[in-house]
């Protein structure tokens, strides 16, 4: 994949030099301009290097740091981690290794090459609770592993849409998901149905682990999990184990996803490796 050159805001033009990251909302395909904490973080001893100043327009920068950290050269071994966090709850957490990464990948969507500036924009999705944006509904879940009973953390959640629109989400690190999209449209009169949503779901347990020091996944880790199973039917052999379809929505009710065969305090939905 190569890098996304887009036209920056006229700040990010008066950026010193260095690394710096731009966030949008994986919901609305908005900016974040407020709320976000993102510190600098030495691998090993959990020292912070530094926490990231903000332009106007929501940019992240380190001005304040050496030269050694400022702007190392890409092909730098990696030792520290930009740890962000949302502050008003919207947004899952996330870990970006320093230097950062060459290309975009994953919830890394793209970035604007500067003299001496290298800006990369990242996505981040919704977290668990979030009230959906206005004009949107809302996809709920507790994601859970079949054979172990173990919640299911840092799982990437891929609706796709009958008109394939795909909408990414996450699991936290309790397993909890939401996720939100556009109100789905009515079928026309004499048209005909459109194809049923599919989901698709990454998951790997080492995750989990890997993740407990910082509180939050590496994104190359994140979005190079393997696909699993989310089951249909927890009650079938598993010769018969059918993969789970997602229901219609329900004109303003949030959709809910939940594997059959279950106890009805057990509204879970259970994945297994393929």
């Amino acid at each position: 994949m190569v890098a996304t050159l887009l036209k920056p805001p006229l700040d990010e033009l008066r950026l010193p030099a260095g690394d710096a990251l731009a966030f949008f909302d994986a919901a609305s395909g908005a900016a974040v301009t407020s709320g976000l904490v993102c510190r600098l973080v030495l691998r090993g001893d959990g020292r912070v290097l530094g926490r990231s100043l903000t332009t106007p327009s929501g940019v992240h920068h380190w001005p304040d740091l050496s030269e050694r950290w400022r702007s190392p050269a890409p092909a730098s071994p990696v030792l520290a981690d930009v740890v962000v966090r949302d502050e008003m709850g919207r947004s899952q957490p996330l870990v970006l290794p320093w230097p950062l990464p060459v290309e975009p990948t994953g919830q890394v969507i793209g970035a604007t090459l500067l003299p001496g500036v290298r800006l990369l924009r990242v996505r981040l999705l919704s977290a668990p609770g979030r009230a959906a944006p206005p004009g949107m509904a809302s996809i709920h879940g507790l994601l859970r592993w079949q054979a172990s009973g173990q919640v299911a953390a840092w799982a990437l959640v891929r609706y796709v849409g009958g008109d394939g629109h795909v909408v990414d989400g996450a699991s936290d690190a309790e397993g909890r998901l939401s996720l939100h999209l556009p109100r789905p449209r009515p079928d026309k009169r004499g048209s005909p149905p459109e194809p049923a949503a599919q989901l698709r779901v990454f998951a790997d347990p080492a995750l989990a682990a890997a993740s407990r020091e910082l509180g939050a996944p590496d994104v190359l880790a994140f979005a190079a999990q393997p696909e699993v199973r989310a089951l249909a039917d927890a009650s079938v052999p598993p010769a018969e184990i059918t993969t789970y379809q997602p229901p219609a929505f329900v004109t303003g009710e949030p959709l809910i996803l939940a594997t059959l065969g279950l106890l009805p305090s057990q509204r879970e939905l259970r994945l297994a490796p393929i």
